[in-house]
């Protein structure tokens, strides 16, 4: 009967607890075979984690549907896998009734990582929109990277198009704490310890060809080059150098990075659109989805 309702890409394992030392009761039993199996007969990049969802009859006699959620770095991928109640029996594949991938659609779509929006700190950076906008969007970004320039240009667009409707955030992520892409991090968050008008005027400039050849300068005239530029719209350049001989400018980019590290950024430019996390560009029509547009 079995041979009836299952087609090809089936795998039967069988699974045996016995000897583990662990009792467990049933319903830990089930869920605790399928990760089991599911983790050793299933490669999986390093640091996958896997968790239990649920568990329902299903369609095949004496077994379960157990579906379990694999959680990457950017994303989350439900499963379904099927346990017979004794918890000896183990199905991976795709079921198949009338036509119908039974398995994929109990799964699920794949679905972007949720993030808790409170742990990022919003209110310590940068932003531009309005509070309580029907879209929020935090970027961990840096100067040195070509996409996040892109990615900032069709942003800027989209704040331009509903500047009532989107928040940007801003947050540095230059990867290592030294070198050139650090030092720029640190210019444009001396910037900000001035005001947010000049963290943007220094922001933008990055973001520019020009702004692209005058990061490969040196430190120094770097830095004299950034102080041309808050200068000519008469920022305050004192609160601008305090900020960098003080460490208060480090110390903003070190607390962005490690905000990134706990969510495990690990390339840039890496999106938090209302709590969903997103790795590299996002297209217009993504963005507007949100919207409801």
């Amino acid at each position: 009967m079995l041979k009836k309702i299952l087609k090809t890409g089936v795998y039967l394992a069988l699974i045996s607890l016995s000897n583990s030392g662990t009792v467990l009761s049933q319903e830990d039993k089930i869920g605790e075979v399928a990760i089991h199996t599911f983790r050793t007969q299933i490669r999986l990049p390093e640091g996958i984690e896997i968790k239990f969802l649920e568990k329902k009859d299903s369609p095949i006699l004496d077994f379960y549907s157990v579906k379990l959620l694999l959680v990457y770095p950017d994303k989350e991928m439900p499963v379904v896998i099927y346990v017979d109640k004794a918890g000896e029996k183990v199905i991976i594949g795709h079921l198949f009734m009338k036509g119908e991938n039974v398995t994929t659609k109990e799964a699920g779509p794949l679905r972007p990582k949720k993030i808790d929006m409170a742990i990022l700190d919003v209110d310590k950076s940068p932003s531009i929109g309005p509070i309580g906008a029907k879209v929020t969007i935090v970027e961990f970004s840096n100067f040195q990277c070509p996409y996040c320039m892109d990615s900032w240009a069709k942003l800027k667009a989209l704040l331009g198009k509903y500047p009532k409707e989107i928040k940007y955030i801003f947050k540095h992520f230059p990867f290592q704490p030294v070198g050139k892409t650090f030092e720029l991090s640190e210019m444009a968050a001396a910037a900000q310890e001035v005001n947010p008008s000049a963290f943007w005027l220094v922001h933008d400039f990055l973001f520019t060809s020009e702004g692209q050849s005058v990061a490969n300068l040196e430190r120094k005239a770097l830095q004299l080059k950034i102080e041309q530029l808050l200068r000519e719209k008469r920022h305050d350049l004192k609160v601008f150098q305090e900020a960098l001989e003080s460490g208060k400018a480090k110390k903003k980019v070190l607390d962005d990075m490690a905000v990134g590290n706990k969510l495990r950024v690990t390339s840039t430019p890496t999106k938090i659109v209302n709590g969903d996390l997103i790795v590299g560009s996002i297209s217009d029509i993504v963005l507007e989805r949100y919207l409801g547009k």
